[in-house]
Parts: C-alpha cells; sequence; structure tokens
C-alpha cells in the first residue's frame, strides 16, 4: 500500500481518491493554506476484497486482512505526522450514484500509534458495506456485484491538532437548498460536541448577514473561510464544506467534502463560456449564443452518439443576468457518454489562457464508448477542411453580400440560415479545440521526454501563428514596428479623446500606414469580442483600430511576433530540438493550430455577417416607427423581430435592465431544482 502526499500531487490527476480526497486537492490546487495531507487511494481497498464475490465475503476479507506486508509504509507515515493522526473516509463511486449521501461518511477519527491507525484504516473500510448504505443501492437498483466491482473507499490523513484555538466548518452557497449564502459554524477547541457552537451567515461578498450573540472579538478565520468556501464552491461546480482550525495567527484547512444537489437539480455553470463572454451580454447577443450551444450540445451526441443520443433539454443553456450558462449536468453526462473526458467543455474553452492541459490522449481510449469519439477527433483537421471546400461559395458571401435590399422577413431569414450555417461549423470547432488538447499533450510528452519541459508554453506560442488568420496576429506584426516616440504621442492623442489624430500618427511611418490599410480591408469585420454580435466591427469603429494596436504593443507584440517568425527555426534552437519524435508532435500542434485558426475566422466572420444582418432589420424597425435606433435591435430577442406594434418600451425596460447586468457581480455556478 503507498500514501501518496497530496501536496505533491497538486497538479497531477489522481484516480480513486474519493470525494473528499478531490475536494481537498482542490483546495490545495487553489493555494489555500491546506495543512500536510496523506492519502491512501480506493485501490487499497479493491487489494484487501481480492476475490470476494459476495457482500459476505466482502465483510470477512476485510475483518481479516493483514496490514503486516505493509508495516514499512504504514512506519514512514506514523514518523512523518505521528504519533497522534486525523483520519477521514473518502469514498470512491460514481458522480451519477445521487442517491450516495458522502456526508454520512465526513467524520475524523483520531489515532494514536501504528495500530491504531491500521484498526481505524478497516472500520472505515467496513463503513462502505454497512447495512444501511447497501440498502439505499438496492433501492437505487444498484445490484450486489456492480457495488462491490464499483465502490471503494480512499482515506485521508493529516497530522492531529489536539488543542486547536478554534475550529470551524464553513459551507458555501447551495442553491438546491435556498442557501444563497455562505454559513459558518465555529467552537472553542476541537469540537468535540459538548463545547457551544457559533453560527454566522456571510455573503458572497463577505459581509457578515447575521452574527451570534455575544460573538467573538475576532472574526478574520469566519469571514475568510466563508470567501474561499465561496471560491470553491464556484471551482468545483458544485456546493462544498470546509473544515479549518484557527490558531489566532493563521487560518488552515483540513479538508474539504461535495454537497451533491437534490436528485434533479441541475448545475449550471458560465466558467467554460469566461474567456468568450468576459461580459454581460445584451438579450439578441445572449439569444443568438444560447441557439448555438444547444445545437453545439445536439450535434456533438448526434455525431457521436447516432440514435443513441439523449434528448437536449431545450434550456440546455440559459441566460442569467445576462450571462449565459451551460447546464454542467447534461453537458457532463453527454461527453461521458460519447467518450470524451466529463470536463472537455471547461479544458478545451478554456486552454488558450492556462497552460496546464488536461486531456491526455492515452484518457480517451481507455474509455468506453470511445472509439467514434477517437476518430471524430482525430479527424478534425481534415474534417473542417472538408467543410471549407463544400461550402467555399456560402463562405465568399459572407464577404460580398449586401444587405441593404433585403426586406424585413428576408432579413430575418437569412439570419436563420446563416445560425443553421453554423452549426458543423461550431461542432468542428469543438473537435478541433479537443484535438488541439491532446497534440498539446503530445508535445509536452515529447518536450518532457528531452528535458526541457520548461518551454512547453513557449512552444505553444511559437505555434500559434500558423494560419495567418488571427486579427491579433497581424496586429502584433504592425504594432512592433512602432517606435516608442510615435506610440507615446499616439498613446497621448487617445488619452485626449482624439482617436482620428492618434490614428494619423501612427501612419507617420508608410510602413504602419499601409499595412493599417491591408489590415482594414482584410479584418473589417473584426471585432474585440467574438461572440457578442453587440460588440461593433472596425469597419463601423476605426477608432477602435489605434486603442487596438496600442494594446498589441504594450502587451509584448515585438517578442510574440519574434517567436511566431519561424516556428521550425524556434524549435531547431533548442536543446534536443531535431529530435525525430519531438519534431513529429510539434508540427502536428502546428497542423491543428492553424486548421483551429481557420474555424475562429469563419466563427467570427458569420457573427459579424449576422450583426449586419440585425443591424439592417434595426433600420427596417426605425423607418416603420417601431424603434428610435437601429442599435436598439440588439435589446430584443429575435422571436421579437416578427412581433406587430410599438417595440420602443420593451427596448427602454431592457436598456436599464442591461445597464443593471453590467454593474452586478454574476455568479460563476447556479444551482436550479
Amino acid at each position: 500500500m503507498k500514501w501518496i502526499r497530496l501536496q505533491e500531487r497538486r497538479l497531477l490527476p489522481l484516480r480513486d481518491v474519493g470525494m473528499a480526497s478531490q475536494a481537498t486537492l482542490a483546495m490545495i490546487a487553489a493555494s489555500f493554506n491546506v495543512t500536510e495531507t496523506f492519502v491512501l487511494t480506493g485501490i487499497a481497498y479493491r487489494h484487501a476484497l481480492a476475490g470476494a464475490k459476495t457482500l459476505a465475503d466482502a465483510r470477512r476479507a476485510l475483518e481479516k486482512y493483514d496490514f503486516s506486508a505493509d508495516a514499512p509504509s504504514f512506519t514512514r507515515l506514523v514518523e512523518s505526522i505521528g504519533p497522534d493522526i486525523m483520519e477521514r473516509c473518502s469514498p470512491v463511486v460514481p458522480r451519477a450514484w445521487s442517491w450516495f449521501d458522502p456526508a454520512t461518511f465526513d467524520t475524523a477519527e483520531i489515532f494514536r500509534g501504528l495500530a491504531e491507525l491500521q484498526d481505524g484504516i478497516r472500520e472505515s473500510w467496513l463503513q462502505l458495506l454497512d447495512i444501511q448504505t447497501i440498502q439505499r443501492a438496492r433501492d437505487a437498483g444498484v445490484t450486489e456485484a456492480e457495488y462491490l466491482s464499483t465502490a471503494s473507499m480512499a482515506v485521508l490523513v493529516q497530522r492531529a491538532e489536539l488543542h486547536p484555538g478554534l475550529s470551524g466548518r464553513a459551507w458555501s452557497p447551495n442553491a438546491s437548498l435556498g442557501e444563497l449564502n455562505a454559513m459558518v459554524q465555529c467552537t472553542l477547541g476541537a469540537g468535540d460536541g459538548e463545547a457551544a457552537a457559533w453560527e454566522w451567515t456571510v455573503s458572497t461578498t463577505g459581509e457578515v448577514l447575521r452574527r451570534p450573540t455575544p460573538s467573538p472579538a475576532d472574526e478574520r478565520p469566519i469571514i475568510q473561510s466563508a470567501r474561499l468556501a465561496v471560491l470553491l464552491g464556484d471551482r468545483t461546480a458544485m456546493p462544498c464544506t470546509l473544515n479549518w482550525i484557527w490558531d489566532g495567527q493563521e487560518l488552515t484547512f483540513l479538508s474539504a467534502l461535495p454537497a451533491p444537489a437534490h436528485v434533479g437539480a441541475r448545475t449550471f455553470s458560465r466558467r467554460s463560456l469566461a474567456r468568450l463572454i468576459p461580459r454581460p451580454l445584451g438579450p439578441m447577443a445572449s439569444d443568438i449564443v444560447v441557439e448555438l450551444l444547444h445545437d453545439l450540445l445536439q450535434g456533438t451526441g448526434a455525431l457521436l452518439l447516432g440514435n443513441r443520443t439523449p434528448p437536449v433539454p431545450p434550456d440546455v443553456a440559459r441566460v442569467f443576468d445576462g450571462f449565459v450558462y451551460i447546464d454542467l449536468t447534461f453537458a457532463r453526462y453527454l461527453l461521458d457518454h460519447t467518450g470524451l473526458p466529463p470536463g472537455a467543455l471547461d479544458d478545451v474553452l478554456l486552454q488558450q489562457t492556462t497552460a496546464s492541459i488536461r486531456l491526455p490522449a492515452k484518457s480517451l481510449i481507455r474509455l468506453p464508448r470511445a472509439s467514434r469519439a477517437a476518430v471524430a477527433v482525430r479527424l478534425a483537421v481534415p474534417r473542417l477542411q472538408r467543410w471549407i471546400s463544400d461550402n467555399s461559395t456560402r463562405l465568399t458571401e459572407l464577404d460580398g453580400a449586401h444587405v441593404e435590399t433585403l426586406t424585413g422577413d428576408e432579413t430575418q431569414a437569412n439570419l436563420q440560415q446563416l445560425l443553421t450555417f453554423m452549426r458543423p461549423l461550431v461542432l468542428n470547432l469543438l473537435l478541433l479545440l479537443v484535438s488541439s488538447s491532446f497534440r498539446a499533450d503530445d508535445l509536452k510528452r515529447a518536450l518532457a521526454h528531452r528535458g526541457i519541459q520548461d518551454r512547453f508554453v513557449e512552444a505553444l506560442q511559437a505555434a500559434s501563428d500558423t494560419a495567418g488568420l488571427d486579427p491579433w496576429t497581424h496586429l502584433d506584426r504592425i504594432a512592433a514596428r512602432v517606435s516608442d516616440d510615435t506610440a507615446r504621442l499616439a498613446a497621448e492623442a487617445i488619452a485626449k479623446g482624439d482617436s482620428e489624430q492618434a490614428l494619423r500618427t501612427l501612419c507617420t511611418d508608410v510602413t504602419v500606414e499601409r499595412d493599417l490599410e491591408a489590415f482594414m480591408r482584410a479584418f473589417s469585420f473584426f471585432r474585440t469580442s467574438i461572440v457578442d454580435v453587440g460588440s461593433p466591427t472596425l469597419q463601423e469603429r476605426s477608432d477602435l483600430l489605434p486603442v487596438a494596436l496600442l494594446r498589441a504593443r504594450e502587451t509584448g507584440a515585438a517578442t510574440r511576433v519574434e517567436a511566431a517568425r519561424d516556428p521550425l527555426a524556434w524549435l531547431d534552437s533548442l536543446p534536443g530540438g531535431g529530435d525525430a519524435r519531438l519534431r513529429k508532435r510539434y508540427q502536428a500542434m502546428i497542423r491543428t493550430s492553424a486548421v483551429t485558426e481557420k474555424a475562429w475566422f469563419y466563427v467570427a466572420k458569420s457573427l459579424s455577417r449576422a450583426r449586419m444582418l440585425l443591424l439592417h432589420a434595426g433600420n427596417l424597425l426605425v423607418e416603420r416607427g417601431r424603434l428610435d435606433r437601429r442599435d436598439d435591435v440588439l435589446l430584443l430577442k429575435r422571436e421579437e423581430l416578427a412581433q406587430d406594434g410599438d417595440l420602443r418600451a420593451i427596448v427602454a425596460e431592457r436598456a436599464a435592465l442591461v445597464q443593471s447586468n453590467m454593474a452586478a457581480t454574476a455568479p460563476k455556478v447556479i444551482i436550479v431544482e
């Protein structure tokens, strides 16, 4: 049996460690101050059960298990954190077992010395086979054989603090129980149940809403533990509880435990969309994103599951306070059944802002139903290339077709046709992002094989500029040519609100002027927020160009341009860069990045086209006296475009709501019964 120190595995996935261990590991990964923690995985439990066919066999095997063969590892553990050791259970069960209540196992025991610890672990293992738990499994339709082959028990151990100043527990908000604020309880000492407990209610922003009377003078641990409970709940996408102690100076966390929502509750998250939608959207923009996300999940199921696709809920994507949330419960269920990692949606959509890609290719081939998903991901590059070839005429029309002659009905029909046209494009983009994650993992391992894994982020950056279709890449190249004096004068003009003067200043260099003109022709559709049709294009707001150019310069354009000048030459400059395996992985990453960039390019152009159609619809409504300004159409929902009558009252009400959303802070996770 092997004890694993969680602090050493903060960035690595761990299997068979259970709910409490995963939540505690999430605290460590978030840089919480967690006491040194060791875990004995569920593999040890399975080893002890080897050969057991029935529940009676399993109980006998655990009762008679001999720990003598494991004495060395236990001895080292006791020497490290003993002699008094705190032990907690960490059940390892599928997420789908909503009937399983982990809170019944959330009791810490303190043991002294080796023999007591081993007996305590045996008792923890036997808890998994108690009569009440087995009966709940039977009531849920889980057979005895399925339970024995699926469930296991991991164990967490820590140094026991016998005399802490305060000990407490913090609960994150739990919408399924109607709790929108954090709760904190604490007692003096170790909290053995005899001491009086104090209780607080704390808002998500750290404001104390309710406190006990009398109250301890120092509320620092209360507020801090409440805010960190909220943070952990957001990170894990489910309510959780945190156990902590306070010595008067430092707050130390012991463990955490997720609190699954009620059966039938659905978890909606906006975390995976945080990069694409960092700010609240207007009604029209969110309406379009919701439709595209619904179609994306429907298309993913149809492609990878065929006629076994589960029905996609009509509200699989919803809008709360201007932010779009995805039904994480359904998305994870769907991805798991298609053979993709359940957390793939978060990973692939956030990968462009984090270097910790977590989709190892070997995980795909181990999962059931993986063959169809593996083929789709492997063929993602030729799949998009074929789609581009088959739709070359339609893609050309995104640039050339004018909308001024369309009637209202024709405009709405064109918009619907455009969104339908985008469905396979968005699906291809998702597959390409998954493929990019696998390629990145392959590259990371190849770099590690040569001992240069510290160059991984640099390798991703060097490989990213490959298709020449990313507007920011071209802005980088132009910005790198702007001199310090010119940039200073342009910034002064912008500070005075004179964007035209800033642009004239930047264009005093003939090369920069020529490149900016070419950029405007090629990327007139460019918007700073790709998925927000409410965001203006460069064609509408050319005054944004000098601001974007100076921003690119200030954030390291010259460095990025130099790294991307010749990606293969960059590889050759590394020690071991000529390794055949490394070059193969790097070139595969470049190819996938190039095609992924094309997909983003056409998504951006398509949504800019959608914006043109919507603004034309706004012009028509202004002409009919139903709106005051064409941009007001973005405050409507799509179905309202077909309504008769005056729309100005709706717009006035929505405008106030949108302003309120802009000033509000929306939660990352919402649980709906």
